[in-house]
């Protein structure tokens, strides 16, 4: 059985390391290797880890891990930290959300050291990067030509994610547990807590939500005591509201999409959202809220069919008990 990265570099106080693992083999029989980043601070603490791009082609976690690490010192932290900045090779070299047999990464830990090909991959993370972490951070970006605003998903239930979703100061955080296979699902049911972050679009970097992303991050290691309370940039005040579900608006029919309401917006039911046009400009439908909620999702493709996903709403189903 393989030892994890934390295992490995136990005696190693104060420093940075920067190395990658054997991951698979390609077509050729030459080794794939995951790059990490492992940042060892000057006085024992908990183990993190922070991975980006589990699915291959959300980039935004890129730039929020470079950036942390120009941020942290080691000299001035508490445990250890663990960055994985491109979870997914394979799918990061095909530009593609998925893994090259067409599976989603996220859907398959942790992983069986002799199954299908993901199912190795899934495995190698969890072996060497995930089970013997005391938390973690996942980092995700919209499905393909969608736009994410900025949020943070986990189990509510459990208080350790509570306080770390809090730390991280989102205005928008969503109680879910996650799917069957998901990487923070399966980590939270071994007693490893693990917060999402969701925000921006594939296949880019975007500045906003880096500085999101690396003051999130910057408020839950300060929470934990990794850091002190003092380090990183201006925060807003930690989010104490919660959804517990979400659903899509669909289109009733084809045309041109026009919007008339944006991610982070409050809606009602009833309410307008956008119109369908036909080509020759007339307004064919209107798009309108069926709940009360925030808008988290968005399509940004203003060719639509009946259907077609347009607007994903966070709220609050009757049954559910704010922690």
């Amino acid at each position: 059985m393989p030892e994890s990265v934390f295992i490995k570099n136990k005696k190693s106080r104060n420093i940075i390391i920067r190395s990658s693992l054997d991951l698979q083999e390609n077509y050729f029989g030459n080794g794939i290797q995951i790059p990490y980043v492992l940042i060892n601070g000057k006085d024992k603490g908990p183990n993190g880890v922070i991975l980006s791009g589990i699915h291959g082609d959300e980039l935004n976690g890129i730039p929020i891990i470079h950036k942390l690490i120009d941020a942290l010192n080691p000299e001035h932290m508490s445990g250890s930290l663990l960055l994985l900045p491109i979870a997914n090779i394979p799918g990061f070299i095909l530009h593609s959300r998925y893994l090259p047999d067409r599976r989603d990464l996220n859907r398959l830990f942790p992983g069986q050291e002799s199954g299908s090909e993901g199912s190795r991959i899934a495995f190698s993370i969890w072996k060497n990067f995930i089970e013997d972490a005391d938390f973690g951070l996942d980092l995700h970006s919209a499905s393909y030509n969608r736009w994410n605003y900025p949020h943070i998903r986990g189990n509510m239930k459990i208080e350790k994610i509570r306080k770390m979703s809090s730390a991280f100061g989102a205005s928008i955080t969503i109680h879910s547990k996650g799917v069957k296979g998901s990487l923070r699902r399966e980590a939270a049911m071994r007693g490893i807590p693990f917060i999402l972050f969701e925000a921006g679009q594939i296949n880019r970097f975007e500045p906003g939500i880096t500085d999101i992303g690396v003051n999130g991050i910057i408020g839950v290691l300060s929470c934990l005591e990794m850091i002190e309370k003092s380090s990183g940039l201006n925060r807003p005040e930690p989010s104490s509201s919660y959804f517990s579900k979400s659903q899509w608006i669909r289109a009733g029919g084809g045309g041109l999409f026009v919007p008339s309401i944006f991610p982070g917006d409050i809606v009602k039911k009833g309410e307008v959202l956008g119109d369908i046009h036909s080509i020759q400009g007339e307004i064919r439908d209107q798009v309108k809220s069926d709940i009360d909620g925030r808008i988290i999702g968005f399509n940004l493709h203003p060719q639509v069919v009946p259907g077609r996903a347009l607007y994903n709403i966070a709220y609050t189903n009757k049954s559910f008990v704010e922690p």
